[in-house]
């Protein structure tokens, strides 16, 4: 009797260029050479299991950190992909709606692997990828691929008769309740998601969510100034000037810009921070570009 197929592959490619892509150079920066251990880790869960996704939540969390071992406590691992997420090397918006941990260059990179199958799957909620484009999904590998939805897995379609990839169609809609499940990973079950203190306007028209994790961590850095004022007047800077506005890639590396600046001018105008702290120059969004362009295919 042979065995059944598995979903997920024996190996996946590792980029020569692997150490020097910025997204990793910041989590190595905040999280040093155990990190990189835990996204290795991470990879192998994500190709090995599923191929281009693995589910994440609490027990994930836990079982993560009992395979990587090595003192990756599951506090440590659920901070550590918490870094990756804020970096965009996973996606965050799959991760809110559906507690999945995926990314574009994963799937595009896991298309390569499967010139050998005769069909693919794959879950039409946590496709980012565009199947129009040969970069993204080689002509060899389109026509085998077959798309399932949450609600109706049990009824796959052709990606060949249904192009549509948009994540509103009403077939692929889950219940809201069913989405909440999955926030907040590594906590109580049943808490609601975070809500940023902020979103600012982006060169696409989208928003970026700023935390109130973001703004203790700025305010570390940068004790004279008033971060949240300071938030306030970039959105309204952003408002006003549309060809101004960065990339998701790069607003970090423009926020940290300007609250260089705010500092190096004395400050906000009457402010004085409950606690001043000497400025933290272990913060890796210092060393993101703002104008980087597609620096990562993860």
């Amino acid at each position: 009797m042979s065995r059944p197929l598995k979903d997920g592959v024996d190996y996946f490619p590792f980029d020569t260029n692997f150490y020097t892509d910025d997204k990793v150079r910041l989590l190595r920066a905040e999280f040093g050479a155990k990190g990189m251990y835990t996204l290795h880790y991470l990879l192998c869960e994500i190709y090995g299991k599923n191929g281009y996704f693995i589910q994440w939540d609490k027990s994930r969390c836990f079982l993560v950190s009992d395979g990587a071992g090595c003192g990756c406590s599951p506090d440590y691992i659920s901070e550590f992909v918490a870094g990756c997420v804020r970096c965009s090397f996973f996606d965050e918006r799959v991760l809110n709606m559906f507690g999945v941990l995926t990314s574009a260059g994963i799937q595009r990179r896991f298309m390569r692997m499967l010139k050998n199958r005769d069909e693919i799957e794959i879950i039409r909620e946590y496709w980012l990828l565009d199947e129009t484009s040969k970069k993204d999904v080689p002509q060899g590998v389109l026509n085998k691929l077959t798309f399932k939805t949450l609600k109706s897995s049990d009824n796959p379609d052709k990606s060949s008769d249904n192009p549509d990839k948009s994540s509103d169609n009403s077939q692929s809609k889950i219940k809201k309740s069913k989405v909440n499940k999955n926030n907040n990973i590594c906590s109580e079950q049943g808490k609601p998601a975070r809500e940023p203190v902020i979103k600012l306007l982006l060169s696409n028209g989208d928003f970026y969510p700023i935390f109130e994790k973001d703004v203790s961590m700025w305010q570390d850095g940068y004790p004279a100034v008033d971060i949240k004022a300071e938030l306030k007047k970039m959105n309204l800077w952003f408002d006003a000037n549309p060809k101004k506005r960065k990339t998701a890639r790069g607003i970090r590396s423009c926020i940290n810009s300007w609250m260089s600046r705010c500092q190096d001018r004395g400050g906000s105008s009457n402010y004085s921070a409950s606690s001043k702290t000497s400025p933290n120059y272990n913060d890796a969004t210092r060393y993101q570009d703002e104008k980087a362009g597609d620096i990562s295919e993860f």
